[in-house]
């Protein structure tokens, strides 16, 4: 044999070889961070030193167990629209999974849910997934506490199985959406 075929047949196998032993050794993992493990005043920025007691959302309205993605809402118009749009890709990823459920918070000051019965002709809420709920002011305003929401545009949380924060995102943005899915499927994989 040549010296040219030897050298092809290297510069073949050892793309192959290599692609094999990362199948067999190598391992994906993904993880998503936990905020607020140092209790509420802690960021993903900063530790509080000597308080080690992790944040856990503790409000009736978050249902206990399971991944929850929690959406607040208090303006109608094309902004809502928008939001829903973006849910409802949401829903149609995950709405067989009965592990994760969509809850939708209205302030009933600002937005009823029969302010929101037109968008039941362009968008399909399934209520075994899809919750939403109208909340007074102040019940409303408590609960976004307990979600810590400190940025009025990432309206859209991610609660894990214990009630741990593990995502804000302002679903506005396509690519926010897309982090959300990706985001829910990790939690998922790790689960299991």
């Amino acid at each position: 044999m040549s010296k040219k075929v030897i050298f092809l047949i290297l510069l073949l196998a050892l793309p192959i070889a290599i692609f094999l032993f990362l199948k067999s050794f190598g391992r994906n993992e993904f993880n998503i961070p936990v905020y607020y493990e140092q209790g509420r005043e802690d960021s993903l920025l900063t530790i509080c030193p000597g308080n080690t007691t992790q944040y856990i959302v503790n409000n009736p309205a978050i249902p206990q167990g399971g991944i929850k993605v929690v959406h607040f809402e208090q303006s109608g118009g094309t902004v809502l629209q928008t939001r829903f749009e973006q849910l409802e890709r949401v829903q149609e990823v995950f709405y067989d999974d009965a592990e994760i459920s969509l809850n939708t918070f209205l302030n009933e000051r600002s937005i009823s849910q029969k302010d929101i019965t037109d968008y039941n002709k362009r968008i399909r809420f399934l209520p075994r997934f899809w919750k939403i709920n109208t909340l007074d002011s102040a019940g409303w305003a408590s609960l976004k506490d307990a979600m810590v929401m400190a940025e009025p545009d990432n309206r859209v949380i991610l609660v894990d199985d214990q009630n741990r924060i593990r995502g804000y995102y302002n679903i506005l943005e396509r690519d926010e959406t897309d982090r959300l899915i990706l985001e829910l499927r990790i939690l998922k994989s790790n689960k299991n």
